[in-house]
């Protein structure tokens, strides 16, 4: 099976997916929103992939950071919760948003995103309250801090693209101040 793919994204697909050629070999790779906004056409990308494999299909799903593989892993092997439904789930919000509400038991948060209804939403954190590794914990406080600085930056004015990349630039430490400082001096 596939598990990391890096090259040069060939195409940008706003549906949800890019084309990233490797050694002139195109690989067609379902990405979650976020990551889409985080990648550009002609640059490189390197992606955590998890290879999907049915009797008739055979997808490729990419992430920036292997938690965010682990955690479409473990809503896809939530009963009603397939890959696309789990993509989707990702797509709908940031990742530390989507820990805070499965922690939190928020359904109605996790309702919100297309396809996910309020039943499907409590089978979700049912299945998945108090089970995610210390890992992604870690990675929901700093998901929240970059969140916030995300909000703090869109609400000045700044536009998303410029506010995505930004973030992905600097070295994140977890003082809120700091790294809202940084990410402005980046996009000045």
């Amino acid at each position: 099976m596939i598990g990391w793919l890096s090259g040069t994204v060939r195409e940008l697909d706003p549906s949800g997916s890019i084309l990233l050629e490797t050694n002139g070999v195109g690989y067609d790779v379902a990405v979650s929103m976020q990551a889409l906004c985080t990648l550009k056409q002609g640059e490189a990308a390197c992606l955590y992939i998890h290879t999907y494999v049915r009797e008739d299909q055979l997808s490729l799903f990419g992430f920036l950071s292997s938690s965010d593989r682990e955690l479409f892993r473990k809503l896809n092997g939530v009963s009603g919760i397939g890959a696309r439904t789990a993509l989707s789930l990702m797509s709908g919000m940031p990742t530390g948003e989507l820990l805070q509400a499965i922690d939190s038991a928020d359904d109605t948060a996790i309702a919100r995103t297309p396809g996910i209804g309020k039943k499907t939403a409590q089978r979700l954190i049912l299945e998945l309250k108090g089970k995610l590794t210390t890992d992604e914990a870690e990675s929901d406080s700093l998901s929240k801090d970059v969140s916030d600085i995300r909000s703090a930056l869109l609400n000045l004015g700044y536009k998303p693209l410029q506010v995505d990349k930004a973030l992905k630039i600097i070295d994140l430490t977890g003082d809120f101040e700091k790294d809202f400082r940084s990410s402005i001096k980046v996009i000045s």
